[in-house]
């Protein structure tokens, strides 16, 4: 499982257990049935908060906040998640590589072809007028 995957499955167990979200971004991972290091669940959390896809809530009871979903992040796990958003970015990437390989060898060869068949009709033409054979003579 890829760490976009990873990502979109969080949002999916917060979307579909919302009342019964586990405090700690560990906890979140492990009731998810994933398997991860404690720091990459809170590194994941951190994104997910910085993105605006999951919030926290701090109260003056508890020393630590609770975590939820937002309805952003339930939308934006419909359209796809950090997968689709992923797929998007290599499409793009990859359309980036093909145009840079055109800029740099097809449309060269296309201008080259272009003016040594722009220089053969003109001589073909100075032949026909008999330019060119008036000249060689």
């Amino acid at each position: 499982m890829n760490k976009h995957q990873k990502l979109d499955s969080i949002l999916k167990y917060m979307s579909e257990n919302i009342g019964e979200i586990p405090k700690s971004p560990d906890r979140i991972v492990e009731k998810a049935n994933l398997n991860f290091e404690k720091s990459e669940s809170y590194m994941m959390f951190r994104m997910l908060l910085d993105n605006g896809y999951v919030f926290e809530h701090y109260s003056k009871n508890e020393p630590t906040g609770t975590y939820g979903i937002k309805y952003k992040g339930i939308v934006f796990l419909d359209n796809g998640g950090y997968t689709f958003q992923h797929n998007v970015y290599k499409r793009k990437k990859l359309a980036e590589k093909i145009s840079d390989y055109v800029d740099i060898v097809v449309k060269p060869i296309g201008i080259m072809t272009a003016f040594l068949i722009s220089t053969w009709y003109i001589i073909k033409l100075l032949e026909f007028f008999g330019i060119l054979n008036s000249c060689v003579n």
